[in-house]
């Protein structure tokens, strides 16, 4: 299972990304639940990995369900600041606030719609399949960005690829 953050600045007008190290593309903050970590706890980590602020938990979104061999279960958060300063790491290779409804690309689609639901502020946990990522797109990925799809997908068989 997996937990993203979602990183609103004080306006709540812009969205921190992060530009991946090991597939180069603009996503929000996140990954894997390390055994015994709670999905809150391993968002804040990840958030403070790779871009170097210190978040706290303002509320859990939603919780997506797997379809398929691309998706796990991901736990989506809304976090603050509290304290840190923007830097790269081991896992990112720049990190920045971009407006909520215009980002660089090349970003995954699937993290555009979990900003749509950060965004439409519900009261209610969402709880639905993961949209988004799926072989449709990933296909349309390849034709459009195809040394990126290889990438990803050389990261989903377990092959370390880490450009420094």
């Amino acid at each position: 299972p997996g937990a993203v953050a979602v990183v609103f600045d004080d306006k709540k007008e812009n969205v921190l990304l992060v530009k991946r190290r090991d597939v180069p593309i603009w996503v929000l903050p996140g990954g894997g639940i390390d055994p015994g970590e709670s999905p809150d706890v391993a968002a804040v980590r990840e958030v403070q990995e790779e871009s170097g602020l210190e978040v706290r938990v303002v509320r859990q979104v939603a919780v997506y369900s797997p379809t398929g061999k691309l998706t796990s279960e991901t736990h989506l958060f809304e976090c603050c600041i509290v304290g840190g300063q923007t830097c790269i790491s081991s896992e990112s290779t720049d990190v920045g606030f971009f407006p909520v409804d215009k980002y660089p690309p090349p970003i995954f689609e699937v993290h555009n719609g979990w900003l749509k639901d950060t965004c439409a502020n519900r009261p209610e946990l969402i709880e639905k399949p993961v949209e988004g990522l799926n072989w449709s797109n990933l296909l349309k990925m390849i034709v459009q960005h195809p040394m990126l799809a290889t990438r990803f997908l050389l990261m989903k068989l377990g092959v370390p690829w880490n450009s420094k």
